[in-house]
């Protein structure tokens, strides 16, 4: 039996020691998605704003001054350029979403960064730490799911400010909070979007007439305002479709991801068994007739 559970246990050994090269791996095509898509979206960001403002909003536009036009043009390229480094700082993320069983791999990394004062000098140990985080196959789905929701939250934090800077400008509806805006960007369905415009939000907005309480009567307090709104929304789906390379970068994440679903079936099995092998081994051990 004892022979059994050693056996079993090396077993784990090789799932987890296989889990870290996938974390590598993901690493590196991470990057690179993450560097192509920073591209993308910085162009797909000038072609949204270029068509709202040329064709949603043109009479807005026009009003604006050379220079105010300029300066817009300057904050759409300025939001754009920042998207590489939000994008790529998600890679830094560790898993949020920590389960029982790694709990003592934490501890054990809490115990290494108490001993070591000079750990941020060390690189190697810092990369060793870090993939001790990751043995757990699970947690690295966890990781990868992080990364995923962190790609949608950049796309809206990019869209919302963009769209914050074009209300300054008077292009979007400056009667409109900012807010409302924010809240129809994140409730926006992804099966109902507008077909015809790629990154851009085609919604109807009702908000409240401005008429103070003391003024209102009971027909106005019913009364309400609808707001056509243009504005920006950018799409992962559609900045992968508009870009062949970002399409093909995601299709080899996602055949490394089946690989990691199955790993973690394999590990679970396997550590089912385990537990199972030392179940019966302790049974054995503690009886008596």
């Amino acid at each position: 039996m004892t022979g059994k559970i050693h056996h079993l246990k090396q077993e784990l050994a090789a799932l987890e020691a296989k889990t870290t090269e996938f974390v590598e791996t993901f690493r590196n095509l991470y990057q690179t998605y993450l560097d192509t898509l920073s591209q993308s979206v910085s162009k797909q960001l000038i072609l949204a704003s270029y068509q709202l403002c040329t064709h949603k909003y043109p009479q807005e536009f026009i009003q604006l001054t050379y220079s105010q036009r300029q300066k817009l043009q300057e904050e759409v390229k300025k939001i754009g350029k920042n998207a590489n480094n939000k994008l790529l700082e998600l890679l830094t993320r560790k898993p949020q979403q920590v389960k029982r069983e790694t709990i003592n791999i934490l501890e054990e990394m809490l115990m290494g960064i108490e001993s070591t004062q000079d750990l941020n000098n060390s690189p190697k140990e810092e990369v060793e730490e870090d993939l001790n985080d990751f043995k757990k196959p699970d947690v690295l789905l966890d990781w990868i799911q992080q990364i995923d929701k962190g790609i949608i939250q950049v796309l809206d934090e990019l869209s919302m400010e963009l769209n914050e800077q074009l209300q300054k400008f008077k292009i979007l509806p400056p009667q409109l909070p900012k807010q409302v805006i924010n809240l129809a960007i994140q409730a926006e369905v992804p099966e109902h979007t507008s077909s015809g415009n790629p990154n851009l939000l085609d919604v109807l907005i009702e908000t409240e007439n401005k008429t103070s309480e003391s003024e209102k009567t009971e027909e106005e307090t019913t009364n309400s305002q609808i707001t056509k709104l243009i504005a920006i929304h950018l799409r992962l789906t559609e900045i992968e479709f508009a870009d062949p390379n970002l399409t093909l970068q995601r299709k080899q994440i996602r055949h490394l991801l089946d690989q990691t679903i199955q790993l973690k079936k394999q590990y679970y099995k396997k550590q089912k068994e385990c537990a199972i092998a030392e179940a019966e081994s302790a049974w054995r051990a503690s009886w008596y007739d």
